[in-house]
């Protein structure tokens, strides 16, 4: 009876730390976008162009990348709660930070703070919600934290953009309201730690770590890989240029029209994520490519036209093929990946998924330059849709079979 007892406690403390591990990871990626739809307004009161927000969004981008380098293997040293915690306390100092911002200076501060926490704990998180779930769902718990960084992404957008165009101080409420969520979930994470413990022995040493699996698994890790790098470069261009497009060719104007129109590519990513969990990894991470590349053509062709209705539905298109590929890449990842490597490899994924939120567009920023936005714009769709159709191919290749052996 007590052994009876003791095993339905045990399952009862996983189940809340896998809750709030989904929920303190949602609300982190939150805080990313959560000034997407603020941008136009900080280009009036900072009086900035479309470089400075340029600044503020690449502080970001940074922020996440340098955590992922180097600080990616942190939950394997104090263990994925703990970590969380930390992820927690800066992505709060980081809303605090860009809340009270005076000037481009300070707000890129606060959302280097972000870019932190939000890389921190896309490892941590992804990792952790697979090591409090049984063997047999860990197909689950990988589509949950795949799922929860969609949702969080979405829903910073939505919220910000709305809160800023309905009630006064748009510039300071936002951070405050995903503060409060924020804090939630920090008190949930306190509570639910303390069976928590480190899988690596030794002290943590922040320093520059890029894990991959072995030659029998490095083609697979590398074409899922750069198949979300596809991704993130799409979800790049639309969270940066959504905002304009949407006040250009639709008749509403405003930040909650700019979130809705960053909401909409995270919408259509979530609702792959949700009908689609059963498919194969293989089929996923093809058909998601493709339908990558419809919507990278869709977008060229609505930028070639101006035309609003073929802008949004490349915008859900683009969202939907990304989330069935991201969802199948992570699951590839977290298959081939051993539990004491987890964490790193997972890191070493985002990293590459990150470097296409932030290559290909500073490319287009500099293109944009010499030969104008729309040019420059639709070049970048060619060359990435040539890319995604190719990783497509290859994952049909290469994933032979529609089981992925975990390694």
């Amino acid at each position: 009876m007590g052994a009876k007892n003791s095993s339905a406690t045990t399952r009862s403390v996983a189940s809340a730390q896998f809750v709030a591990m989904a929920y303190t990871l949602g609300t982190i990626m939150a805080g990313a976008t959560i000034a997407s739809p603020l941008y136009p307004l900080y280009e009036q009161t900072f009086h900035i162009g479309p470089s400075g927000v340029t600044v503020a969004y690449t502080m970001y981008m940074a922020g996440t990348l340098l955590a992922l380098l180097f600080l990616g293997h942190l939950s394997d040293h104090i263990g994925h709660i703990r970590t969380l915690r930390v992820a927690t306390i800066l992505a709060l100092a980081g809303l605090l930070v860009s809340a009270f911002a005076p000037d481009l200076a300070i707000l890129s501060i606060g959302r280097f703070m972000i870019g932190v926490a939000a890389g921190i704990a896309s490892t941590s998180a992804t990792a952790g919600l697979v090591a409090v779930t049984p063997p047999e769902r860990m197909t689950f718990a990988s589509s949950i934290g795949a799922l929860m960084t969609i949702i969080g992404l979405g829903a910073g957008p939505l919220a910000g953009g709305f809160i800023a165009q309905s009630l006064p101080f748009p510039l300071h409420l936002p951070y405050w309201a995903l503060a409060g969520a924020l804090s939630i979930a920090l008190v949930a994470l306190l509570r639910y730690g303390a069976s928590d413990r480190p899988t690596a022995a030794g002290r943590f040493i922040p320093r520059l770590r890029f894990h991959v699996p072995s030659m029998h698994h490095g083609r697979q890790f590398a074409t899922v890989a750069v198949i979300t790098f596809t991704g993130y470069t799409l979800f790049s261009l639309f969270a940066s240029l959504a905002p304009s497009f949407f006040n250009a060719f639709m008749p509403w104007k405003g930040p909650a029209v700019g979130g809705i129109g960053v909401a909409l590519l995270f919408a259509g990513s979530a609702a792959a994520q949700m009908t689609l969990q059963g498919m194969s990894p293989r089929r996923g991470l093809v058909i998601g490519s493709l339908i990558v590349t419809a919507g990278l053509a869709m977008l060229a062709i609505s930028v070639k036209i101006s035309s609003g209705l073929l802008f949004v539905a490349s915008d859900l298109l683009g969202g939907f093929g990304q989330g069935l590929a991201f969802m199948s890449a992570l699951f590839v990842v977290n298959a081939i990946a051993t539990p004491e490597r987890r964490a790193g490899m997972i890191s070493s994924f985002f990293t590459v998924a990150y470097l296409g939120g932030i290559v290909p567009v500073l490319g287009l920023g500099i293109a944009a330059d010499r030969f104008g936005l729309n040019v420059s714009l639709i070049g970048l769709c060619v060359v990435m849709a040539i890319l995604a159709i190719s990783l497509a191919l290859t994952a049909q290749r290469l994933f032979v079979t529609d089981r992925v052996q975990a390694r």
